[in-house]
């Protein structure tokens, strides 16, 4: 049965990629500041790799989560899918930011605004007319992150499930009280 779990959780993190109103398709991040306050942002994953279990999101340059991931790699994301009642909590690293260019150019042009305002994010302004864009100036960055365990939770009746998934040489699956 953890097998077919692991599996499962795979299954609906790729359809995530495939399908807009996916449950997984939009998921927490939380972040340590160096002062050890825990920021939580809701992000879009937009690249998974079942083999390796890295997970990819999009933002810009300059946003607070970037420097607090340079400053400290750990991360943690919620998935939550309220019609099965699935929730994941994955345990990860940021191993790679990066420039992606090719990818920013594909961008339809109304996407590149999320990425080019010429305001840093989270600056105060006067209201959101008041936000200035430059899309040759795309401060769009691809982050990478590396899991190292996760934990599944599914709330059904007559037993609720729980695993935990923990990467040694390979994924092990362990039931846990729910």
């Amino acid at each position: 049965m953890l097998n077919q779990i692991l599996d499962d959780c795979k299954k609906q993190l790729l359809a995530a990629l495939k399908h807009k109103k996916h449950p997984f398709r939009f998921f927490t991040l939380a972040t340590q500041t160096q002062n050890g306050k825990i920021n939580l942002r809701t992000v879009v994953l937009r690249d998974f790799d079942s083999e390796k279990m890295h997970f990819n999101i999009f933002t810009d340059a300059r946003s607070k989560k970037t420097n607090e991931l340079k400053q400290n790699d750990n991360a943690q994301f919620l998935f939550y899918d309220s019609k099965r009642m699935v929730q994941l909590v994955v345990q990860a690293n940021m191993i790679k930011i990066f420039n992606d260019d090719l990818t920013y150019d594909a961008l339809p042009e109304s996407n590149k605004k999320d990425y080019s305002s010429l305001q840093l994010p989270g600056s105060k302004i006067k209201g959101p007319d008041q936000l200035n864009h430059d899309n040759s100036k795309g401060y769009f960055i691809n982050i990478e992150f590396k899991s190292s365990s996760f934990e599944y939770l599914r709330l059904k009746r007559p037993n609720h499930i729980r695993a935990i998934f923990t990467l040694y040489d390979s994924w092990q699956g362990q039931f846990l009280v729910p």
